[in-house]
């Protein structure tokens, strides 16, 4: 029989009456499956901030976060799991996550110096605390499940926070520890997000990378797909926070999702497709909240040609603008440059050079925050340097937009007033991203909404029936 993974994020498993959901989900799906999970919602940010405090030392608010964190588990046990025998395990589970909690506490309020690695140590609980309840729910309702730790399967670098795994070292521990489970009629649950190095200290993949961690488990088990359960009905053509009427994508293509997840869509994490691709399996994003919605799949075949398909977006853009002093080589200033850049790690979105200079555009983040001035000071060793914060970029996906009748006339039509600092096509003629001040950026994206998705018969788009929405449970 053909494997399946299941990955179910922080708003799938929020709550008890969620976990109910995902049991239900998982109960009616026939097939062998993998059960990914995240940390509950607001479980991650809640254990940094821990971190941040203990760092500080802040200690008492350390603890009084920490046991708000364990109580919202112990109630979930408590509406989840009956049988006396097995809430007894979950809350000693439980009580031992906390209790190697407080030694972190301790140790960091002492130290008082935050490591990316420390970070992550702290991090890693959520995934371990959630997929401990939902691992006893599912005994509880009958469901044959085994528990394994992501920790001892996906292997990575040590570049904590963003590691990336080793892949044939994590196909070695998935063929040996997780197969043979699924093969004997399991279901396996693991968490997402988190993983270790050969040394077996903990790291994360990167915020919201629990979508990766499906992606690697369903790739090295040649899944015949690989379900991402969300709160949204799939990929839609924007952010519905900012846009009403937004359409639900009933396909989209690998390379397209690609580019669509690089500019900012929060649907799929960026690392996901890469695994998937490689090995042709289909990704199906899909909403735990609303199973009537049939998702949408993103597949290898390109069906629908010269369309827009999404228009997505990244506030807390900066732009390095940098000219290069008149003495220095240019192949010396080019290796300089990276060299700064590859010390600082920022998350470039653009790079664009001409006779004259190089525009840098960086989006900012938790994870590659950027230290301006000792970015200035590095780079005023080789050129001027001009570093402009607040800027917004909008990215419009879709294929092969270069041949679409109209297509820039279209966008300077329906925003007459928009003066772009830049416009770029990406590589492979997805994407075309837009560089815009803030103070113009909802009206530019609504304005081009309405363009692109006001008139459509393709069949590829459908529209979200709120009435259609029920929970499966």
């Amino acid at each position: 029989m053909k494997t399946i993974v299941m990955k179910f994020g922080g708003t799938s498993v929020a709550d008890a009456e969620s976990v109910k959901n995902v049991i239900n989900i998982v109960k009616n799906e026939r097939r062998n499956k993998l059960v990914v999970v995240s940390a509950i919602a607001r479980a991650t940010t809640a254990l940094e901030t821990i971190a941040r405090n203990s760092s500080l030392g802040n200690e008492i608010e350390a603890y009084e976060i920490l046991e708000e964190i364990i109580n919202r588990h112990y109630k979930m046990t408590e509406e989840l799991v009956y049988n006396n025998s097995l809430k007894t395990e979950a809350i000693e589970k439980m009580k031992l996550y906390k209790s190697q909690i407080e030694m972190l506490i301790k140790g960091l309020s002492i130290i008082r110096e935050l490591s990316l690695r420390t970070l992550d140590a702290f991090r890693v609980f959520g995934e371990l605390m959630s997929s401990t309840v939902i691992y006893f729910a599912f005994k509880e309702s009958g469901i044959d499940t085994e528990l394994i730790d992501s920790r001892d399967i996906i292997k990575t670098n040590n570049d904590f926070s963003r590691a990336y795994p080793d892949f044939a070292k994590t196909e070695l521990n998935v063929i040996s520890k997780v197969k043979p489970l699924i093969d004997s009629g399991k279901v396996v649950l693991a968490q997402g997000f988190i993983a270790s190095t050969e040394d077996g200290i903990s790291t994360t993949m990167g915020r919201e990378s629990s979508d990766f961690s499906a992606a690697i488990y369903g790739s090295l088990l040649d899944a015949e797909e690989i379900q991402i359960w969300t709160d949204v009905d799939g990929v839609l053509t924007s952010d519905p926070g900012l846009i009403s009427g937004t359409l639900k994508l009933n396909e989209i293509s690998f390379a397209e999702m690609e580019e669509l997840s690089f500019f900012g869509a929060k649907v799929l994490h960026r690392n996901s497709v890469k695994p998937a691709r490689e090995k042709n399996i289909p990704l199906r994003i899909l909403n735990s909240k609303n199973t009537a919605s049939s998702g949408t799949r993103v597949i290898s075949e390109l069906n629908y040609h010269e369309k827009v398909k999404s228009i997505t977006y990244k506030k807390n853009v900066i732009v390095l603008k940098l000219t290069p002093r008149a003495d220095l080589n240019q192949y010396i200033f080019w290796e300089m440059m990276l060299n700064i850049l590859s010390r600082h790690k920022p998350q470039i979105d653009i790079l664009l050079s001409s006779s004259s200079g190089i525009l840098i555009v960086i989006a900012e983040n938790a994870y590659t925050r950027i230290h301006y001035d000792e970015l200035r000071n590095e780079f005023s060793e080789i050129s001027s340097c001009e570093i402009i914060k607040d800027k917004v970029l909008i990215t419009i996906v879709g294929s092969e937009l270069n041949s679409i009748e109209g297509f820039f006339q279209r966008i300077f039509v329906s925003c007459p007033h928009l003066k772009p600092e830049s416009l770029c096509f990406g590589f492979n003629r997805h994407s075309l991203s837009i560089l815009v001040d803030t103070g113009v950026f909802e009206e530019t994206i609504k304005n081009l909404h309405r363009e692109f998705f006001t008139y459509d018969d393709s069949g590829l788009f459908e529209r979200i029936k709120k009435q259609e929405e029920r929970l499966i449970a």
